[in-house]
């Protein structure tokens, strides 16, 4: 009789389907966009216009993105488990909030370029 696999498997398989599911990566999947544009100058391309289209990189660099900011609140979150080391906590719990501030701003930074905001 096959045995259940581990849980931190199935949680680390599930985890990866919701980046590649909140990355885009579906519509890079069905459509088939380039990696990378290129303007009429030559210049490259990294972040197509407008929210109806996407570039294959720009839902990799999303999935990345959302990475950094889950793992910087997991790191808050394992933080809280080191209540009788408080430097060590402290230390876990800036680096969290540093990688999940650098996460949203990054984030809301392609997000204006492509809603066409700067």
């Amino acid at each position: 009789m096959p045995t259940r696999p581990p849980d931190t498997v199935i949680f680390g398989i599930m985890f990866i389907a919701v980046l590649f599911i909140l990355g885009g990566n579906i519509y890079t999947l069905v459509r088939n966009p380039p990696a990378i544009a290129g303007s009429q100058g030559g210049a490259p391309i990294l972040i197509a216009p407008g929210i109806d289209q996407q570039l294959g990189m720009e839902g990799i660099v999303a999935s990345v993105i959302i990475l950094v900011g889950v793992a910087g609140l997991g790191l808050v979150y394992y933080a809280s488990k080191y209540v009788f080391q408080p430097g060590y906590a402290t230390r876990l719990m800036i680096l969290g909030m540093i990688m999940a501030g650098v996460a949203f701003l990054v984030f809301s930074y392609l997000w204006s370029i492509k809603a066409g905001f700067l």
